[in-house]
């Protein structure tokens, strides 16, 4: 009789089944709060985790920042090496006691030479080291100090001035980087015609990809700083072979090559906006210090808003694709680049029925008519094919260190 009792009274306040236990709507809420906890602590562990592959990033950029930058601030005042027929240098009386090669065009000279010594000693693609030094080319006044009537390549003799490219000397560094990729090292001094050794029929996409990330770091190994081997600094897991070619590359955190862009004209960032005389805005190029480029005699060149846009000093780009693994920019060109056998044609130039060789470190930024677009080397395009550029917003640069 009792126990019916209990058992009625159970029923009716239905508080006798819980005594030492849960619901099932209770543990459903316990677990559901344990696991948001769950994904709050390893969100937060995710995201510290990328701030730590970050950091260790912008520093193995920062010594390969180092060593590039101290590199590329020798050539403000490099000695270029031309080898020129002295007759050309002296006063012509023809010409009113005025040289056969004007100051101008002597300044133009040394510039290209410069230029040329750049591409060859810094690299960041393989066409930069399958080419001889370019073809020295410079325009001569034999009969009017203001009519160039005659070509003039550097290494010739004035009676020979036209017949085509003269001896040119290789600097040692473009044979080291041949002879590391096992390939015939030039003779020097060079003469014959601006041609590929290889051709270039004998790079493949495979072989491009990386070309920037193990061309950077040839660069580095064979540089010294702080009185040592630059690799010194180097720990052995920002190194690596992600192709398995034999040629190493540094790795970002998420082991990655690290690429670079010797002249990175189109690269978004206050660093690197075309120089306007008029405002002062942008930085003028301090590796032509003559202002001897085309673009400074003319004022074709132009941004779309009608502004002067003159050539401006192009700060090499080191970089990491960063978390999302992509770059989102642009390493090359459609037609691939070659720096040694690019040619001037927007005019103001004399060539005659030579080719005038013109190593440009602005290839892209301008449209046929000298209008500034700003599709350059470094510029944002749709690498992993998203619709967008996205992919810029996590990369990880030199630039980013710079501006800090």
């Amino acid at each position: 009789m009792q126990l019916k009792n209990k058992i009625a009274k159970c029923r009716i306040s239905g508080k006798c089944y819980r005594q030492g236990g849960f619901t099932l709507v209770e543990l459903l809420v316990a677990i559901g709060i344990i696991g948001v906890m769950t994904g709050m602590v390893l969100f937060s562990l995710a995201g510290a985790r990328t701030d730590v592959q970050v950091s260790q990033t912008r520093h193995t950029i920062e010594k390969i920042n180092a060593v590039i930058l101290e590199e590329w601030e020798k050539y403000r005042y490099r000695a270029a090496r031309i080898d020129i027929d002295q007759e050309v240098l002296r006063p012509n009386r023809n010409l009113g006691g005025q040289p056969p090669l004007s100051p101008r065009e002597g300044a133009r000279m040394r510039m290209i030479v410069l230029r040329d010594l750049m591409r060859m000693e810094m690299p960041d693609r393989w066409t930069d080291i399958l080419y001889p030094p370019t073809a020295y080319e410079a325009a001569l006044n034999t009969t009017n100090v203001n009519v160039p009537d005659i070509a003039f390549y550097a290494g010739n003799s004035l009676a020979n001035a036209s017949v085509g490219p003269g001896a040119r000397n290789v600097p040692g560094k473009l044979n080291i980087f041949r002879s590391q990729v096992n390939l015939p090292t030039f003779a020097s001094p060079y003469v014959g015609g601006v041609a590929a050794s290889p051709p270039l029929s004998s790079l493949s996409s495979e072989v491009i990809e990386n070309q920037g990330a193990e061309l950077l770091y040839m660069i580095v190994a064979n540089a010294n700083y702080s009185g040592g081997s630059a690799l010194e600094t180097f720990n052995p897991s920002e190194i690596g072979d992600t192709d398995e070619d034999g040629l190493p590359e540094f790795l970002d955190a998420w082991g990655n090559p690290i690429r670079w862009i010797r002249w990175p004209s189109g690269f978004a960032s206050p660093l690197n906006l075309p120089y306007n005389p008029n405002l002062n805005t942008g930085n003028a190029d301090a590796m032509d210090p003559l202002r001897a480029d085309w673009r400074w005699s003319s004022n074709r060149w132009q941004t779309a808003a009608g502004t002067p846009a003159k050539p401006w000093l192009l700060v090499p780009l080191v970089v990491s694709a960063g978390p999302d693994e992509v770059f989102d920019i642009a390493f090359d060109q459609a037609q691939g680049i070659a720096y040694a056998t690019h040619q001037w044609s927007a005019g103001g130039v004399y060539s005659a029925d030579n080719a005038y060789y013109f190593p440009d470190p602005y290839i892209g930024s301008f449209d046929s008519n000298g209008i500034y677009t700003g599709l350059g080397l470094g510029s944002a395009i749709d690498t992993d094919g998203d619709g967008s550029f996205e992919g810029t917003a996590d990369n990880i640069s030199n630039y980013n260190l710079i501006l800090e």
